[in-house]
């Protein structure tokens, strides 16, 4: 083993401070877990104050928790400033908080409808690496990592589509290539994971579900297999590693 493999080998996110955004939700309290698990502090922030009770609950580790509406831009320099002031630098930050859009034609979609998920599936994902950025372009170190999702580019009637949910991800994808290119002389990684449906807060129904399931080559995967990305990420392993969306699907979608 080389003299660099065997750094890698020895480095944990131990003692690493990482904020989660929608850390209550199914994606977003599986990744939560898995942090708690690597022995790092966790800052989950989420604007559902009884799940995020629950959640802070059941977990033993060392987890902070922050109520938080994430569309609110004011509201989230606020957090972020006060996590900072308060606990300290944050060492990355994983942006869960999102929300699904049952599927309906697109001349059918009200102007409400649209902004709400283009707010929390795009504008939220900005607000949040905005606030975090000045901090860790000051340290020259941080890493940020945004769920994405499938639907960012494909879109299949059997699986349901939602014009603006599609489109809000495929948002996030473009916002993780430009950001990372911006920031890569500062020492910030930015990637992103796209994941299949994982069973947690999807819009479509439990049959739907199913029959969808069983398209993916490699067979059901739930919220962890997302998990492990995020940890992958954060870890010696993406040390060379930014600009990406990782495509966590279960083998459904290629290339």
């Amino acid at each position: 083993m080389c003299r660099r493999t065997k750094m890698i080998a020895g480095r944990t996110l131990a003692g690493q401070r990482v904020v989660v955004t929608g850390a209550a939700g199914g994606i977003g309290s599986s990744i939560t877990r898995g942090l708690i698990e690597a022995e790092v502090k966790v800052v989950a922030v989420d604007r559902d104050h009884a799940r995020l009770l629950t959640l802070s609950q059941e977990i033993r580790g060392d987890i902070a928790t922050q109520l938080c509406d994430v569309t609110d831009q004011s509201a989230v320099q606020r957090v972020f400033d006060d996590i900072i002031k308060n606990l300290g630098p944050i060492d990355a930050l994983i942006h869960c908080a999102g929300m699904d859009a049952p599927p309906g034609c697109a001349w059918s979609e009200s102007p409400d409808h649209w902004r709400e998920i283009i707010d929390v599936d795009l504008n939220a994902v900005w607000w949040c690496a905005r606030a975090v950025l000045p901090h860790m372009i000051a340290r020259r170190t941080g890493r940020i990592v945004l769920i994405s999702s499938v639907a960012a580019r494909s879109a299949t009637i059997n699986s349901g589509i939602s014009v603006a949910y599609n489109a809000a991800k495929a948002g996030v994808n473009g916002l993780t290539v430009a950001l990372s290119a911006q920031v890569e002389n500062s020492g910030i990684l930015v990637n992103a994971i796209a994941p299949g449906p994982t069973g947690t807060g999807t819009a479509m129904t439990a049959k739907e579900l199913e029959q969808y399931k069983t398209v993916f080559p490699l067979g059901e995967g739930g919220p962890e297999p997302v998990t492990h990305a995020c940890l992958y990420l954060l870890g010696p392993g993406g040390d060379w590693v930014s600009g990406s969306v990782l495509n966590v699907s279960g083998g459904k979608f290629r290339g």
